[in-house]
């Protein structure tokens, strides 16, 4: 693993998880076969028998149903069940944000988590795209792959991205849902340090779109209890770059606990009105114990 980046390292660790369990997205299906069943949706082949239809000049007397024929003497078609590839589009967060408070690692676990969720996808026969949202306003994409070794390309951009700048990120996804109307599932990994108001158009974006849409909240440790890494001193604000003077004590580690809880009730509530899937992971939990136990708990992923 020498010299390998923290990311392609990653990928080199996920490949069980994978095998133990599916992608269970919803979203809008795309034009590829693929293994998502989507009911509603006949289509003239397939392997489950959804529907009949009378005959119509032009059919394709392949799909004719030759028994309800010889029955009833009438010229039904066969209609199956559509099955098709669902495009999973993975955006992460590459905000300063993301790279504080020093030491607990928030970037470097959002790309493990979303490694870990494109092999998931890939073995679960889902197309995926990984997409770096940059604190300059821009995106960095790869092509949508369709096979494990898309992994190393996905985490070639995850090492080279440094985090950095500040993002609107409720802008930013109704930006990406503007240029890709095509749909399919996104799950945005992201600390989500803003206020819901500002988040919700950006998801209500995705979910117009066709988009089956999960949130995944990746925090540090200190972040959700600021007493484990200050006592007192000066906190930064990584994307403005103002300072504060802060003593921490009793009074007001409470106050901060209180405005914690409203603004991710906050959050969670817009995910609610938007119908998007809301979970949470503190830097310092091992990223296959999120996977294995919340988002199987969520229904995002299945076992096999």
């Amino acid at each position: 693993m020498t010299g390998l980046g923290p990311a392609r390292a990653a990928a080199a660790r996920i490949g069980a998880l994978a095998s133990r369990l599916v992608l269970d997205v919803g979203g809008r299906m795309g034009p590829r076969p693929g293994e998502r069943r989507f009911p509603g949706r006949p289509q003239p082949s397939g392997l489950e028998l959804e529907a009949h239809t009378p005959y119509a000049p032009g059919d394709d007397l392949r799909h004719l149903d030759w028994n309800l024929l010889g029955r009833f003497d009438t010229l039904l078609m066969r209609r199956f069940t559509a099955e098709r590839e669902v495009v999973v589009h993975l955006l992460v967060d590459a905000s300063a944000s993301m790279s504080a408070p020093a030491g607990d690692r928030k970037y470097a676990i959002a790309g493990e988590l979303a490694l870990g969720l494109a092999a998931i996808a890939l073995a679960s026969r889902h197309a995926v795209r990984l997409v770096v949202l940059r604190g300059d306003g821009s995106a960095r994409a790869t092509v949508v792959y369709r096979r494990r070794p898309g992994l190393v390309a996905m985490a070639d951009l995850l090492d080279a991205t440094v985090p950095a700048g500040a993002i609107a990120l409720g802008a930013v996804l109704g930006e990406y849902a503007q240029r890709h109307p095509e749909g399919g599932a996104a799950i945005v990994i992201s600390d989500f340090l803003l206020e819901a108001d500002e988040l919700e158009p950006g998801v209500a974006a995705l979910r117009r779109r066709g988009y089956a849409t999960a949130l995944l909240r990746v925090l540090g440790r200190g972040e959700v209890d600021p007493s484990r890494v200050l006592a007192t001193g000066e906190l930064e604000d990584v994307e403005t770059g103002l300072r504060h003077a802060v003593t921490l004590h009793a009074d007001t580690l409470a106050r901060y606990g209180e405005l914690f809880a409203a603004h991710e009730g906050r959050l969670q509530a817009s995910a609610v009105r938007q119908r998007a899937a809301w979970a949470g992971l503190v830097s310092d939990e091992p990223v296959d114990t999120f996977v294995t136990r919340d988002l199987v708990r969520l229904g995002l992923v299945r076992p096999r």
